[in-house]
């Protein structure tokens, strides 16, 4: 009996899935596991790749940006070089749906220089003789957010954009419910939790994970997209309640800056009465909100345990966030402090080498504080400015690099007229900005959210053919090219 192709692909996938289980069996019944979890991760991707290509880019997404506890870790060092699970989910997610998307090389020019410019300064630094354990958590950073810009290309070729969307909405509200559960008990989450008690007197802990950049994003996006007059209810529910309480319990400062570009943006490209109209409704709910939904709140759980925890978030919030932005707070802010530090150490590495830099891995500044702190180790070669950062490390030739790498996509989404376009662009010149800030590039998940909103403005600025779903059985999924 000869088997239909969807006959053949059943099969196989039931064999691949019973492969899959003998060796998770035989793996786990021997002592050292670790040639055995890479065939069981490498029969596990055949899987995916004979029953639905697409579902790598759930696993990628969920990997590169859920909260996770701290005691699993999602990595591995071979030499120099850290590897993460989800870069190499990433990297298979874009192979196995490449072919789907139907895009031609000139799509890839500009990553592809970008690329290559991170690469020469990787030689460069190597060839300097700087830490080659620096070296390489800095290049691959910055390879994470060219591969997010083909990442991003390519869900939107494919049309997954709305099967993406449900899959950054579980992820969000997985990792809401994990910071909050580590705010309250103290889980233990990868990333950083600052305590806020020097600093603002209270007993907030500042939570830092990689949810922060795609929930800063979501925001960002909701916001942008309801001035142009393209945010439904349904989906400030289904994405606002969680992206907004992972950015308030960072308590970062640049979250303002965000979503205050993108609005700027997305109301000067729709500019008219009617964004107008959109803009005010837009800032009257969220004051309504805000000023009825808080009050209430600490009214009604006065004197119980959550009532106690969200006083401590408020009063963290209005001192660090709110007023924190003010001069005289800046003025004796220690992070303020530490940052215009590394701007003179930067300019003064810039000025020593202006054309080519230093190389990646270059330490411009000693290292200061206690001994094993983030100055002493780390901040030597990291900082909060990502541009005077890349300059000291690649000077004007890499900057040129990264500007055609950054700018030309948000230029074309500007020049089109359709919703994803203005949106898209709105969302990326926030994120430029605020790496005068918050060094986006330099971080795992964050340098990949970077690299997606340059591919979102890449790929909705060149608005083309949208490929079908990439799934074993027809569904039907809006098609994304405006």
């Amino acid at each position: 009996m000869i088997l239909a192709p969807e006959g053949r692909l059943a099969s196989a996938s039931v064999v691949a899935a019973g492969l899959l289980a003998c060796f998770t069996v035989g793996v786990f019944a021997v002592r050292s596991t670790t040639e055995g979890l890479i065939l069981i991760g490498a029969l596990g991707c055949l899987v995916v790749y004979l029953t639905g290509p697409h579902r790598m880019v759930w696993i990628a997404l969920f990997l590169a940006f859920a909260s996770l506890p701290a005691a699993l870790y999602v990595g591995k060092v071979i030499g120099p070089v850290s590897i993460y699970l989800h870069q190499a989910a990433v990297v298979l997610a874009i192979v196995f749906l490449m072919s789907r998307a139907g895009l031609h090389f000139s799509r890839f020019v500009l990553p592809l220089v970008f690329a290559l410019a991170v690469t020469f300064f990787a030689a460069a630094g190597t060839m300097a003789g700087h830490d080659p354990v620096d070296v390489a958590r800095e290049a691959s950073f910055l390879y994470e957010t060219v591969a997010g810009c083909v990442l991003a290309v390519v869900i939107i070729r494919t049309g997954i954009v709305s099967q993406a969307v449900r899959v950054m909405a579980l992820v969000l509200w997985f990792s809401a419910g994990m910071i909050l559960a580590s705010s309250v008990t103290g889980l233990k989450l990868a990333g950083r939790a600052e305590s806020l008690r020097s600093e603002t007197g209270s007993e907030a802990i500042r939570i830092l994970t990689a949810t922060q950049a795609p929930a800063l994003v979501v925001l960002t996006a909701l916001v942008a997209a309801s001035i142009v007059g393209r945010a439904r209810l349904s989906t400030w529910l289904m994405l606002g309640p969680p992206a907004l309480a992972i950015s308030l319990l960072s308590f970062s400062r640049h979250m303002l800056i965000a979503v205050a570009v993108g609005a700027g943006v997305a109301f000067l490209t729709s500019i008219g009465w009617a964004a107008m109209r959109r803009s005010a409704t837009l800032v009257a709910a969220g004051v309504v909100t805000l000023a009825v939904g808080v009050p209430l709140s600490l009214f009604l759980l006065h004197g119980a345990g959550p009532g106690e925890w969200l006083a401590e978030q408020v009063q963290a919030f209005s001192h660090r966030v709110l007023g924190g932005v003010s001069a005289s707070a800046l003025s004796v802010d220690s992070s303020t402090i530490a940052r215009l530090h590394e701007t003179v150490s930067l300019r003064t590495a810039i000025e020593d080498s202006p054309l080519l830099g230093h190389g990646l891995g270059f330490a411009y500044q000693l290292p200061f504080g206690e001994a094993g702190s983030f100055t002493a180790t780390l901040g030597t070669t990291y900082a909060h400015n990502f541009y005077l950062w890349w300059l000291a490390k690649a000077g004007v030739v890499g900057m040129i690099a990264f500007a055609l790498f950054a700018l030309p996509p948000v230029l074309s989404a500007l020049r089109t007229a359709t919703v994803p376009a203005k949106i898209s662009a709105s969302v990326l010149l926030a994120l430029l900005t605020i790496c005068v800030v918050n060094p986006l590039p330099l971080e795992p998940a964050s340098s990949l959210v970077l690299g997606m909103a340059v591919g979102a403005a890449m790929a909705f600025g060149r608005p083309g053919r949208t490929s079908p779903p990439a799934t074993s059985t027809p569904s039907p999924v809006a098609h994304t090219s405006g």
